[in-house]
């Protein structure tokens, strides 16, 4: 059995380069969209397919989308193969080539009102719920227009769920990529002309070596930079976004995860397994972060339970290299970059002394209200009742980040002087403040060893993740 990766139709365009200049003048138009999506890695030039955009999987290596380009109009026997290829190649491979484009000049007018119906449900009707009634009489009319083309109801459903259709017109390369360097990387707007024509050659440049090798994300990134001084340093300080789901993700395009059920009700009970897959899952998306890309700025909501919160930030850490740009209620945002803090002392401290000898300790941290007798009355059984107790209390809100800072501080100074006095290895941690405190306590939890974290939920703490 031959390969895809050895067919002729993957293999032509090696020995016939010269022919190509429509699909390296698309792909060259189309970086700066690819440098504004979260999850974009790297893209090759005639493996597969023409072209195939590559981009970050959560459970590890990458989604493929796979363009065929052609620089005329095809004939509808073509195009049908052309599908005909793709639904090929999905049945192939269905966890690594998800989603395909045909990109030409123009499609026959036959093709129009199906193209528009897409067109229409993927643009303005990609608000509609997934049980929508409009949705499904849409999806419903969309698949009978491709029957009625004399296709199966199989090619059709791929069609709706899976293929894309563009036109292009590769006349103006240059204006194209200035057009999309406004529209998609707004940080770069101001970049100067000659900067411009630098940054567009040196992706020429690349798209040109693409038919021998990937061309990164990182590689474009540092190209920008090295043509773009002007505007380097607020590239550099562009985050990138993580966005953290109460649903399932759509599309691949973003950095995102699913965390419905960590900050659900149930989620004292999902036991260490879930927790420590949900943490595998952020360590390997950070993971990709820092070798995809020089910036290692991250931009999250900091609207979690208390735990998500706090191992969120632990995976993004400060001695990970990372910066958080934290948003959180009414508009308030947060930047880990700021070092700046209040001449205050923020907590007041109470301690229970140890009754017995072990290895377990419990802190709690909680304002602008105590929550010591909910703690009290979660560790009052074996095996924590006769341990050493800290709590951290105050009654002053956190007004900015120097406020913040100094608070974070603190009770990082307490937590790691409180293990050192009583030789613990292992401390039982009762967050009870604003969420973006406890993310930002993560994002600085280094040195305190093995760290177990509780949750209030259904009025009692439950014990939830553990890092170290």
């Amino acid at each position: 059995m031959t390969s895809p990766l050895f067919e002729a139709q993957s293999t032509g365009g090696v020995t016939a380069r010269g022919g190509f200049e429509y699909q390296d003048s698309y792909l060259l138009q189309q970086i700066p969209l690819y440098l504004s999506q979260g999850a974009f890695s790297h893209v090759v030039s005639e493996l597969v397919g023409d072209i195939e955009v590559r981009y970050h999987r959560p459970a590890g290596g990458t989604y493929c989308v796979t363009y065929e380009a052609k620089g005329y109009q095809l004939s509808e026997k073509e195009l049908w193969d052309e599908i005909d290829r793709f639904l090929e190649l999905y049945g192939e491979a269905k966890d690594e080539y998800v989603q395909f484009v045909l990109v030409c000049t123009d499609y026959l007018s036959k093709l129009d009102a199906l193209l528009s119906k897409l067109k229409r449900l993927r643009g303005p009707g990609a608000s509609l719920n997934t049980d929508s009634a409009f949705r499904n009489s849409a999806e419903a009319d969309i698949l009978e227009s491709i029957v009625k083309l004399g296709r199966s109801r199989e090619i059709a459903q791929f069609v709706l769920d899976r293929v894309s259709f563009i036109k292009y017109n590769s006349s103006d390369v240059s204006g194209g990529f200035v057009g999309m360097l406004t529209n998609h990387l707004p940080t770069v707007a101001d970049m100067k002309g000659r900067e411009q024509v630098a940054f567009q050659a040196a992706c020429k440049q690349l798209v040109d070596s693409s038919i021998n090798g990937c061309v990164t994300r990182v590689a474009l990134e540092a190209a920008l930079v090295e043509s773009a001084p002007s505007i380097a340093m607020a590239w550099m300080a562009t985050p990138t976004t993580v966005y953290l789901t109460a649903g399932p993700v759509r599309g691949i395009e973003d950095l995102a995860l699913n965390v419905a059920d960590f900050n659900g009700d149930s989620r004292g009970a999902l036991g260490a397994a879930a927790w420590r897959d949900l943490q595998h899952r952020l360590v390997s998306l950070g993971t990709f972060i820092k070798t995809s890309r020089m910036r290692q700025a991250i931009k999250v909501s900091a609207k979690q339970r208390m735990s998500l919160a706090c191992l969120v930030g632990f995976v993004f850490s400060a001695t990970r290299g990372f910066t958080l740009q934290m948003e959180h209620n009414d508009g308030q945002s947060h930047d880990t970059a700021k070092h700046d803090r209040a001449t205050i002392s923020f907590f007041t401290e109470g301690r229970i002394a140890a009754q017995q000898d072990g290895i377990d300790g419990v802190v709690s941290i909680s304002f602008p209200t105590s929550s010591r007798e909910d703690v009290l009355a979660s560790t009052s059984g074996a095996p924590l009742e006769g341990a050493p107790k800290l709590f951290l209390e105050s009654t002053m809100p956190v007004g900015d980040s120097s406020v913040l800072n100094t608070a974070v501080a603190d009770a990082k100074d307490a937590l790691v002087a409180f293990r050192g006095k009583h030789q613990l290895e292992r401390i039982h941690l009762f967050v009870k403040a604003p969420s973006f405190f406890a993310m930002t306590l993560g994002h600085r939890l280094n040195g305190v060893g093995e760290v177990l974290l509780y949750d209030w939920v259904g009025g009692s703490y439950q014990q939830t993740a553990k890092i170290s």
